[in-house]
């Protein structure tokens, strides 16, 4: 079937193309389209009266994530990917806010739901990938019926394009998670496009993923390609002797990958441009790649980062394939169908296209203040030249985006204001050369308190992410206050600025 056929949808894309066409590469494992299709549509079969429930699964990049998402996409559930970086609390706060009636945990993180309150999981079935050990194990409801060679032979139900395929977690401006509805429809179109961003992507086209498949990033990478019939290989995360190895290994064609990746690759000292021989395109997500950046990659690969613009709730949106010289911050031109203007009295950016999101879940109010008839508030500023070219200016919202994960100071605060040392607490961001910004933390302390940096940092670990730990922490005695009483967050970024 080709790539721009009508009749594709999402319930139905490993049966799209020739089954013994390799699909997936995780480590030793190939999958097959044939492969995928049986085990997600078996898997499907047990979800068979989970139609509009959530799936939530917590796992690392693996054929069972991949799985999970294509059976709730055909058997009607909706797929709840979790951040394994995720702490016990952000863990309890997620299955909260999304209710879902499975969680699937890799056997790696039962622990975390040691900290979840009991009452949180009642009624939730918990599936283990592995032995399953104290619950139930999930690898078994991959296995297609006893002489099953395909597809199960229950056809899957059509899904129209408004009923919900996925929620993704988002950070939110009062620190707590925030969850992006996206419908088939919406979900089908993200995947075209990505894949028409990317230069069109071919049954041919090998690509390299380590973003996480439980993030947006991974999710669109790895989909598109299987959208495509082409093959996915993925790894879980990166680390640069495995990355390079998968370069040489398995030649791909198409990467698409987190700035920072980029970056040390092109700073590796032994880099060879061998290496990259393979590709016919490179890509990252983002507002901004620095002009040396794209100079070093350049020189050394021969093929210039595409820089691509998007949210959670819509991606993606812009493309820049070619980059010329100066072209920091430069996003490109609209891909799939999207729209964009900017606010006549601030300048943020508007958008709107077959991606947009149906709605944020169970929050009506923030759905209310984001989507204006059709279009959705970036939080960003923007402006077109006159090529039509758009180039991205500066962020509304108060997040910190570190290495392109979003954190909420707000989040963070909350967690420092649990000591009980603690009697006030403000975080901002701070540029950093290598993560692009870290949060820096400002902290006064109650009388007597005797709390280090050290203490605080091991009191937080329990209670948010790595990646949201402060990278610095500062004691004062009071936080600096505006004319009007308030915290001067300008006071505290231009001090955490300074180091």
């Amino acid at each position: 079937m080709s790539h721009d056929a009508p009749a594709r949808r999402l319930s139905r894309l490993p049966e799209n193309h020739a089954p013994e066409r390799t699909a997936l590469v995780h480590g030793a494992q190939h999958w097959t389209y044939g492969d995928l299709a049986a085990a997600s549509g078996a898997l499907a079969a047990e979800m068979d009266q989970l139609t509009g429930e959530r799936v939530a699964f917590m796992l690392p990049n693996s054929p069972e994530a991949l799985l999970t998402y294509l059976a709730c996409f055909r058997s009607g559930a909706i797929a709840a990917p979790l951040n394994t970086r995720y702490a016990p609390p952000e863990v309890e706060r997620a299955l909260r806010h999304t209710r879902p009636r499975w969680l699937v945990v890799d056997e790696s993180l039962t622990d975390r739901l040691d900290g979840v309150n009991p009452a949180v999981l009642a009624g939730v079935r918990v599936l283990v990938t592995g032995r399953g050990g104290r619950h139930e194990p999930f690898t078994p409801l991959l296995d297609p019926r006893p002489g099953d060679t395909g597809p199960p032979r229950r056809p899957s139900r059509p899904h129209g394009p408004e009923r919900p395929a996925a929620l993704f977690l988002t950070s939110g401006s009062t620190g707590e998670p925030k969850a992006v509805l996206h419908s088939h429809g919406s979900a089908l179109a993200m995947l075209t496009s990505t894949s028409e961003a990317m230069g069109r992507i071919r049954g041919d086209d090998v690509v390299q993923v380590c973003d996480p498949l439980v993030h947006v990033s991974g999710f669109i990478e790895t989909l598109s390609t299987i959208m495509a019939g082409g093959e996915a290989v993925l790894y879980d995360g990166f680390d640069l002797p495995g990355y390079v190895s998968g370069l040489l290994a398995h030649r791909p064609t198409l990467i698409c990958t987190h700035i920072d990746v980029l970056a040390q690759l092109a700073h590796e000292p032994s880099a060879e441009r061998s290496w990259f021989s393979s590709l016919r395109g490179v890509y990252t997500g983002g507002e901004t790649v620095p002009d040396a950046l794209q100079r070093d990659f350049t020189a050394l690969t021969g093929v210039p980062i595409g820089v691509g613009y998007g949210l959670t709730e819509a991606i993606w949106l812009t493309v820049e394939r070619d980059p010329g010289p100066g072209g920091a911050g430069c996003i490109g031109t609209p891909v799939g169908g999207a729209e964009l203007r900017t606010d006549e009295e601030t300048g943020e950016l508007l958008v709107r296209g077959p991606m947009l999101m149906s709605r944020y879940w169970n929050d009506e109010e923030l759905t209310r203040r984001s989507v204006w008839d059709g279009w959705l508030r970036t939080g960003d500023m923007a402006s077109r030249d006159a090529d039509g070219i758009w180039w991205f200016r500066d962020r509304i919202k108060n997040l910190i985006v570190r290495r392109t994960s979003k954190i909420t100071p707000g989040e963070v605060e909350s967690a420092i204001d649990e000591h009980p040392e603690v009697a006030d607490s403000a975080v901002v961001a701070a540029p950093d050369s290598e993560e692009g910004q870290v949060p820096v933390a400002f902290v006064v302390l109650r009388q007597g308190g005797g709390l280090t940096a050290d203490d605080l940092t091991a009191f937080l670990r329990g209670r948010i992410a790595a990646y949201k730990l402060p990278s610095r922490i500062h004691f004062l005695d009071a936080l600096p206050l505006t004319a009007s009483g308030k915290t001067s967050h300008h006071d505290l970024e231009a001090a955490a600025t300074r180091g």
